[in-house]
């Protein structure tokens, strides 16, 4: 018996789509208000890209909370607060000027979600199959419904009404004004991801592999696609959260697939392989999709024609997203390089290695670089933090943490703002790298900073 393994040989890989259903109409839209981001995803459609964001220096950091247990998910923003749940079972409210803790209460099960703002209240679903609907100026419960099955579903917020998934792939829809269920329909399988916006219907993947469309007005399956994967190992379940636009739900599962639908029908507009699981959900805005994979390719694809127009090597496994400078896109890898592929046609413009202790080798890069300047900014698992020329990749400086750099950097005001897992959260000078300060935040940062307004957002693992 001769048995051939490749990868894709088991079954479907690429599909290419053309433009027929593509709307630029319906490219995602943005907020000015920068202090608002009132659901996951910032908003029902789940583009998790606010277009429109104009920040304004100069940067400080503010503060700094102990939450005390995993926040699994992010926080949601708006009318001053900062509201998140934990694992622990605790949603918090804090002051987005001040740090400090507004109110908190205690919920029956842990949160694995990001909670909504829904006009004054602020719902939570938890692990124990509750919906929580809170006061969100003062944390006291208003009410609570049970919804069944354990839920680490985000609530979507669409006309005033809460959609939810569950463990047990129920899918419904909540009227916060009656506090009534309106409909539960079945997904296909387990719903772990939050649902997203799409017209009329909302939109989810399960864990049978299947992506489902229920109309909104009375949770009727207006259509389900599964997902086109290798036979022998089933379509793929979906972990992460779908994104609406352009007329297309994007979203890719543990098969490694990442796919866009019509968003009328689930037909597949296309189709792309990656090489190992898609937990991420999407983001989207422009036209354009450069993308890493985890054995060391770089691409380019075309959102209008659905096309992969180049495909480049990097030094090493690619772990971060890429950012685009200039006329070229620049990313980190795992063999220790960051390199630069000029955006037309792929080809390599620059690539420079680490420099790192040599019995420790160039140290590999798991941060995302940040571009501002005419530099690229990034740092790696040996402990330094780099700024290369946009130009040519030539060490404008180097600067060296006391442990790990996972964290990507956040830039604002000439100044580079970077985590580490020694604890401390840096300001550099972007043009020298001189340390402007540094504060121990008592745990190891693993997250990237978040600039807004006057403040410096930043996450650590708990103990």
């Amino acid at each position: 018996t001769v048995l051939g393994i490749a990868r894709g040989w088991w079954g479907q890989g690429d599909v290419v789509g053309d433009s027929e259903g593509f709307r630029t109409a319906e490219a995602p839209v943005g907020n000015e208000d920068a202090a608002s981001w009132p659901e996951y995803g910032f908003d029902d459609r789940r583009t998790r890209a606010n277009t429109e964001l104009a920040l304004a220096p100069p940067f400080r950091r503010a503060w700094t909370h102990d939450a005390g247990s995993l926040l699994e998910f992010p926080p949601v923003i708006g009318d001053g607060l900062v509201i998140v749940g934990t694992n622990a079972g605790l949603a918090l409210a804090l002051d987005q000027e001040t740090g400090e803790v507004r109110w908190r209460t205690r919920l029956r099960g842990r949160v694995a979600s990001s909670a909504a703002l829904v006009g004054d209240e602020v719902v939570f679903t938890t692990t124990s199959g509750d919906l929580d609907v809170l006061d969100a100026a003062t944390g006291k419960r208003r009410w609570r419904l049970k919804i069944g099955s354990s839920s680490e579903s985000s609530p979507l917020v669409a006309d005033g009404d809460v959609y939810v998934g569950t463990l047990d792939g129920a899918v419904m829809r909540i009227d916060m004004a009656t506090r009534r269920r309106v409909w539960t329909a079945r997904a296909g399988g387990d719903v772990k991801a939050g649902l997203a916006a799409s017209g009329n219907a909302v939109v989810v993947g399960d864990y049978g592999g299947q992506v489902s469309a229920f109309r909104r007005r009375d949770g009727r399956l207006a259509w389900r696609t599964e997902s086109p994967a290798p036979p022998l190992r089933g379509p793929g379940r979906f972990y992460a959260g779908p994104a609406v636009a352009y007329g297309r739900v994007f979203v890719g599962n543990i098969n490694g697939r990442v796919l866009a639908l019509s968003a009328a029908d689930g037909g597949v507009a296309w189709l792309r392989a990656t090489d190992d699981f898609v937990y991420s959900s999407a983001a989207v805005a422009g036209e354009t999709v450069y993308v890493g994979t985890l054995d060391g390719a770089v691409m380019r694809i075309d959102m209008a024609t659905r096309r992969r127009v180049w495909t480049a090597r990097a030094g090493g496994d690619v772990k971060a997203g890429l950012a685009a400078s200039g006329n070229a896109v620049v990313v980190g890898d795992y063999g220790g390089q960051v390199s630069a592929f000029r955006r037309r046609d792929g080809r390599l413009a620059w690539r420079t290695g680490s420099p790192a202790p040599p019995l420790r080798g160039p140290g590999r890069f798991y941060a995302g670089p940040a571009v501002a300047y005419g530099r690229v900014f990034v740092g790696n698992i040996n402990g330094r933090v780099l700024a290369l020329s946009a130009a040519d990749g030539a060490v404008a400086w180097l600067r060296a943490a006391g442990d790990f750099v996972y964290s990507s950097a956040a830039i604002a005001d000439e100044t580079v703002y970077v985590g580490s897992y020694d604890k401390r959260l840096y300001a550099l000078d972007a043009v020298s790298g001189r340390p402007r300060w540094s504060v121990d935040v008592g745990e190891r940062i693993s997250g990237s900073p978040t600039v807004i307004g006057d403040l410096v957002y930043v996450s650590t693992i708990a103990r």
